[in-house]
């Protein structure tokens, strides 16, 4: 009896430790397969890219097996066109995009995904293109810099960088070449700006008239900004005074190179020669009389005519004297800025004068 109750004890014991055994066994692999499945299908809740289009193999991580990668590699999650841009997905459009690959990954509720990338100041290109613009000769020059941008995203990190320029003129629109070398390939981008240089130029305070000399009391000092490398600048104070006028001039206007009678053909040198003989002095100048009379007086627009057997021209011109029907005066051709001697003909109509 003690034997058979013994034996049913054992048996018992046996059966208990049995149940114990394949429980335990149980419940350790319920916590070891979490962990192995999560080492090789978990998806990252950030991701750092180098490239603008964004695939789905970004999101695993390194021990996922390489038919896993291979399959996520053909899905496009989306796009991030600039450097330093994201792109957030929350966990039910990533299952969308995946599809049946959903089911096998363990998604985070919210993926953010950056790309990389640099800045470059702008202040830092903004003193470069000043110093290529303001050299030991063009110091007083004025740079617009309201087209450079405050800050230039790069697509990696920066290397190197430089500004360079093909542009020959000094002012005007100067065209700038920023070249940047980065970890992630190079970068280029063209930038535009605006050079000017302040002229204290010569006004006018009065009418004055061809062969006059420029005196400091017909002109006063005016700032002018000079925008582009013209020929016809405007005549700086300091070396307006003393020249001589070769054109009729408006008060208020700013005088140009164009406006003065330089050279052997000055208007000035020749008015000096004239007036040392006094028979050539009394050719030049037309008998007043009575100015109302005048078909034509100082200052006005006429037109010269030159006719020689069939040929017949019109030269617009501005009568430097005044005078009546047959009276001989000196013009200015408006063409050329050359002197000339005509006939009046009737109001507003000059002629060839012949020697």
């Amino acid at each position: 009896m003690i034997k058979h109750k013994l034996t049913r004890r054992i048996g018992s014991t046996i059966i208990s430790c049995g149940i114990a055994l394949l429980c335990c066994s149980q419940a350790g692999a319920a916590i070891i397969m979490p962990s192995a499945r999560d080492q090789i299908t978990a998806l990252k809740s950030t991701v750092l890219v180098n490239s603008s289009e964004i695939k789905a193999d970004c999101l695993i991580k390194n021990e996922a097996s390489p038919e896993l990668r291979e399959n996520l590699a053909a899905i496009q999650l989306g796009h991030i066109p600039d450097p330093l841009g994201e792109l957030v997905l929350d966990k039910t459009e990533i299952q969308r995009k995946l599809g049946n690959y959903a089911s096998a990954l363990v998604i985070p509720e919210r993926i953010t995904i950056r790309r990389a990338g640099a800045m470059l100041k702008g202040s830092d290109i903004a003193e470069r293109i000043t110093s290529l613009c303001q050299t030991s000769d063009t110091n007083d020059l004025a740079v617009d810099l309201s087209r450079v941008p405050t800050n230039i995203v790069l697509p990696g990190n920066l290397q190197s960088w430089e500004i360079n320029t093909n542009s020959d003129n000094t002012l005007g629109m100067r065209l700038f070449v920023l070249t940047a070398q980065t970890d992630n390939g190079p970068f280029r981008q063209l930038i535009q700006v605006r050079v000017s240089r302040i002229v204290e130029a010569a006004e006018l305070t009065r009418l004055a008239r061809p062969g006059e000399t420029i005196s400091s009391t017909m002109i006063r000092k005016k700032q002018v900004e000079v925008k582009s490398d013209q020929s016809n600048i405007p005549v700086s104070y300091a070396d307006a005074v003393g020249k001589c006028l070769g054109r009729f001039k408006s008060p208020g206007t700013v005088l140009r190179s164009s406006d003065l009678s330089t050279g052997p053909s000055s208007i000035c040198r020749n008015n000096d020669k004239s007036g040392s003989n006094p028979t050539d002095r009394n050719e030049s100048f037309v008998k007043a009389g009575n100015r109302d009379s005048w078909l034509v007086k100082p200052g006005e627009s006429v037109d010269f005519h030159f006719n020689s057997g069939t040929l017949s021209l019109k030269i617009p011109a501005r009568a430097v004297q005044g005078g009546s029907e047959g009276d001989e005066i000196t013009l200015i051709n408006m063409q050329n800025q050359r002197r000339i001697r005509g006939v009046i003909k009737e109001k507003g109509r000059v002629e060839y004068a012949q020697n």
